[in-house]
């Protein structure tokens, strides 16, 4: 993975589109400005968690490790700390109290609301420095890319 300037485009294909989502999703989350709008950086498998959480409200840690393909332990420490932070909820089940239902707190939807609004800002001045067909081919990609995102997340995939 080349996590400097690209000066080139790349050959097209599955490769190179791996490899530029790859770096595109590491600079927006590292780049952003999280601590400009008072809101503490969250590190990305919390980050995860919290989006995860947020698409499948009332998931399990268990459901949700598995949906991850990360470790339930790594998953609980997690989700301890998101609750401690006020940015998730845990509560028991109505069908089965041992189990713990997630769902993101008001806090966590205000936060997320002002990060997307400022990732957004981010992502128009840069799409604005860029050719006009370019920008628009990145723009309208965006269906696709979310279908990528939901045929790639499929369990046993």
């Amino acid at each position: 993975m080349y996590y400097g300037r690209v000066t080139s485009p790349r050959t097209p294909g599955p490769d190179a589109l791996a490899s530029v989502l790859h770096d595109l999703s590491w600079t927006v989350q590292r780049l952003d400005p999280v601590e400009d709008l008072g809101i503490e950086r969250i590190p990305a498998p919390e980050l995860t968690i919290l989006k995860e959480v947020d698409r499948s409200p009332g998931i399990g840690i268990t459901a949700l490790a598995e949906l991850l393909a990360m470790q339930q332990s790594n998953v609980s420490a997690a989700v301890k700390s998101l609750v401690q932070r006020g940015l998730l909820a845990r509560t028991p089940s109505p069908e089965d109290r041992r189990v713990a239902q997630l769902n993101v707190t008001e806090q966590m939807v205000r936060n997320r609301t002002k990060i997307e609004a400022a990732w957004s800002s981010r992502i128009t001045e840069a799409l604005a420095h860029l050719p006009e067909d370019a920008a628009a081919q990145l723009v309208s990609a965006a269906p696709a890319l979310e279908l990528l995102m939901n045929e790639l997340r499929e369990p046993g995939r």
